[in-house]
């Protein structure tokens, strides 16, 4: 299992933002997914127990969780950790990226 943390606080607030308007299906497959296999899943067909909403962007790895709505992270193999940097629409990820590109 991975642990889940933010890179600042403001990350954690847009996370916690984001998870609010969510359904609890939602919200418990994303969970799932980020704390069991964060990666994308190169073999997708279809019904599996985790959809590949998983792409890897840069370094970084893309949660889609809507169909506007994003989640940015990274992942520390060694320490088992799932590190947030962004949580927000998909044209705050277009700012994030230039920001920080």
């Amino acid at each position: 299992m991975y642990e889940i943390r933010f890179v600042s606080a403001r990350v954690k607030r847009n996370h916690i933002k984001l998870l609010k308007i969510l359904s609890k299906v939602v919200k418990d497959r994303l969970r799932e997914r980020l704390e069991s296999y964060p990666y994308p899943n190169p073999h997708y067909h279809g019904e599996q127990k985790f959809p590949s909403k998983v792409e890897q962007k840069g370094i970084l790895y893309c949660y889609e969780v809507t169909g506007g709505d994003r989640i940015l992270y990274d992942v520390d193999e060694v320490e088992k950790i799932v590190i947030i940097h962004f949580a927000g629409n998909h044209d705050e990820e277009i700012q994030f990226f230039r920001k920080y590109s």
